[in-house]
């Protein structure tokens, strides 16, 4: 009695199938089920459920169940109240003892809390989207360095930011011979100079940088905060080793 008291109230469903027969239905899966105790008890699970086709995935995990008497089932299933379509979460257990053998099948509708996740995941991708497409405006599409425009944008950014006892640098730089080795080689030649050169300036400058291309073969660094000079020499050496190891 004590147990039955605790199913009346339950938030989740809660069946019990005897040899396929309904004998049991608590409050929660009258409602879930949109059925009322004359529609479920004392009769087979295929009277009640085989009504509709769209049950297909219901039934036969209920039919699973029953023909493999050893079987822990777990799954969300599609079910037709005969209004609505329902999303159920199901668990089933087998129950033993001497006499009997049931199967109890617990449920809860979990319609909305999927259709709010799937609407999470279309923001997520939606934010992807947006994302990818910021990034594709910012970037130019040959090098994956910045373009002009936002190069700009970031520098005035951070120059208008910049406050007393701060240094930057600005490398401002143009691939000599460019021009004659694309003319001559073609421009999947000169596209692929420019890759190069490209790729080389990221490992140069793997931090604290803004790295564009401004068009062409002219390409824009700005060191952002930097307190060692010698360390501005060098990369510009190393600029220059790149550049004569294409």
């Amino acid at each position: 009695m004590i147990f039955e008291k605790i199913l009346q109230y339950i938030s989740g469903g809660v069946l019990y199938i005897v040899q396929g027969t309904i004998v049991y239905a608590n409050p929660a899966a009258l409602e879930i089920l949109n059925k009322n105790e004359d529609e479920l008890l004392n009769l087979s699970f295929a009277e009640v459920f085989f009504e509709y086709s769209e049950n297909d995935d219901f039934n036969q995990m209920l039919l699973d169940v029953i023909y493999d008497k050893n079987w822990r089932h777990e799954n969300i299933v599609q079910y037709f109240d005969g209004q609505n379509f329902r999303n159920l979460h199901v668990l089933s257990s087998v129950l033993k003892n001497e006499n009997e053998f049931g199967i109890v099948l617990m449920m809860d509708d979990v319609t909305e809390l999927l259709r709010l996740r799937g609407i999470a995941l279309d923001i997520d991708k939606i934010k992807r989207i947006n994302e990818q497409l910021k990034v594709a405006a910012e970037t130019d599409r040959l090098t994956n360095l910045f373009n002009k425009s936002t190069m700009e944008n970031l520098c005035r950014e951070h120059l208008s930011k910049l406050s007393a006892g701060e240094k930057s640098a600005l490398y401002v730089i143009d691939l000599d011979h460019f021009k004659e080795a694309n003319d001559t080689y073609g421009h999947q030649c000169g596209d692929k100079i420019l890759q190069q050169f490209a790729d080389g300036l990221k490992k140069i400058f793997s931090d604290n940088a803004y790295i564009g291309r401004f068009g062409g073969d002219e390409f824009v660094i700005l060191v952002k905060n930097f307190s060692n000079e010698n360390e501005i020499t060098d990369r510009a050496r190393k600029i220059l080793q790149t550049a004569m190891n294409i």
